[in-house]
């Protein structure tokens, strides 16, 4: 991420759209206005946010269709969603289709520009680990650089045991058992499992391999990984 903080408001009311741009334009971020969810997708197809200001009501599309499909396509995106919808059924829905943050209206511009340097410091934060790929448990997700790759749970659970192991390295034996499995003629199952998921790693440009064969004790991950 470049000094520049990149921010798409989607708000159909044009004066508040304009103290909002104005006042973080201000404070040194790029700013781009959009007023319904075709404005934003225009606007995307050449550039990119990464902070996406999103009301509720809008004109066609409503907020929350608009931040689920954008948390789908971009799931590093920061979502902080604007309505007079204050009730925590709302609030959930918001959550659930992907918002990172719910600001009730009215909202000043200095309470929207805190809440972006909150953000801000957090992504920066995060790219400060740009560099490690994260396991998401809960999705079975692999996520690098803005690419992800999928898993299966026996995957999830070969690499979560060997980011814990110590030398991130586990014998054959307790590989087999994660599986399992308990028998040595198991042995090519669990080589089979490890040579599928080393091709998945390598769609994130990975060390490769990226879990490597020691030879005569079982399999070292060479790659180090967050878990999330």
């Amino acid at each position: 991420m470049d000094d520049k903080f990149r921010i798409a408001i989607v708000e159909d009311n044009l004066a508040l759209s304009d103290i909002f741009a104005k006042h973080l334009i201000y404070e040194g971020h790029e700013v781009y206005k959009a007023f319904s969810g075709e404005d934003l997708d225009e606007y995307f197809a050449k550039n990119f946010a990464e902070l996406l200001i999103l009301d509720v009501n809008l004109p066609g599309e409503d907020g929350f269709s608009i931040a689920k499909r954008y948390r789908d396509a971009y799931p590093s995106i920061y979502i902080a969603m604007l309505t007079i919808r204050s009730g925590l059924k709302d609030k959930l829905s918001g959550y659930e289709m992907g918002a990172d943050l719910y600001l009730p209206k009215p909202v000043s511009a200095e309470e929207l520009s805190a809440a972006v340097k909150s953000i801000k410091r957090r992504l920066m934060e995060s790219n400060n680990q740009k560099d490690i790929p994260k396991l998401d448990l809960v999705k079975k997700k692999l996520s690098y650089q803005r690419i992800q790759i999928q898993l299966n749970s026996k995957e999830t659970i070969l690499i979560k045991s060997l980011i814990e192991a110590k030398d991130n390295t586990l014998d054959y034996w307790k590989l087999l058992e994660l599986l399992g499995k308990d028998d040595d003629l198991d042995r090519a199952y669990l080589t089979l499992i490890i040579h599928r998921l080393n091709k998945k790693l390598m769609h994130l440009s990975l060390i490769d391999p990226a879990i490597l064969a020691v030879w005569n004790t079982g399999y070292q991950l060479t790659q180090k990984i967050q878990i999330l």
